[in-house]
This record gives structure tokens, C-alpha cells and sequence, in this order.
């Protein structure tokens, strides 16, 4: 191997244990009315990786999703607690609009749903 495929090689390693985090929760919780359907959830989602959220039904992993863009806010008597980052800002945050982070984080559903009420 030349020295420069060594070089690009040793380059590629030492960036694959770097990882930036783009989504991250602390301490989330959602209830909704007095059911807590998510407790004290923390994760790091890194960017350009695939994670994937695995578990039996119902026990809150598409909670955690529509958390991830608001879709929580459009549920009557459901309520978060806690923080969503997304490139070190809080999406429920007094000062960013949910309209805007729908625009920029989408949801792609199991069931066709193009024209929600």
C-alpha cells in the first residue's frame, strides 16, 4: 500500500469515531391528560447515522417521534415536558414556530395520510 493510501486510511479511522449529535432529548416527558406515556427520556440522535427505535406496541416510540417535530401540539390534553435540541436549539422553545420545524423535520407515516384533519 503507498503512503498515501496509508495516510487516507488512517484519516478515515480516526473520523469514524467522531460524531456530531443533531437530535437530542433531556428529560422528556409526554402525558397525555394524566397518563405519562413517555418518562425522563434521554437519547442523541448523531447526524448522518441510521437509529432506529425498536420496541412492542405502544409503548411510546411514535410519541417520541411526533415529538421530534411538534406533532404532539395538535393532540388536546397532551402536554411535554422537557427538551427536544435540534442543532443545539429547544423546539419548544417560546420562540420557534412549529410550523417551521414541521417544514424542516418531516414524519413519514406507516399509513398514507396526505391530507390531515
Amino acid at each position: 500500500m503507498s503512503t498515501q493510501n496509508q495516510s487516507s486510511n488512517h484519516q478515515n479511522t480516526k473520523n469514524l469515531g467522531e460524531t456530531t449529535t443533531v437530535l437530542q432529548t433531556e428529560k422528556l416527558s409526554v402525558y397525555y391528560g394524566d397518563t405519562l406515556a413517555l418518562r425522563d427520556v434521554y437519547m442523541e440522535i448523531p447526524k448522518q447515522q441510521v437509529t432506529a427505535l425498536i420496541g412492542p406496541s405502544g409503548c411510546g416510540k411514535s410519541t417520541l417521534l411526533r415529538c421530534f417535530n411538534r406533532l404532539n401540539d395538535l393532540i388536546d390534553k397532551c402536554r411535554v415536558e422537557g427538551k427536544v435540541l435540534y442543532r443545539n436549539k429547544n423546539l419548544y422553545s417560546p420562540k420557534i414556530d412549529p410550523v417551521e420545524v414541521r417544514r424542516r423535520i418531516g414524519m413519514v407515516f406507516q399509513k398514507p395520510n396526505p391530507f390531515p384533519k
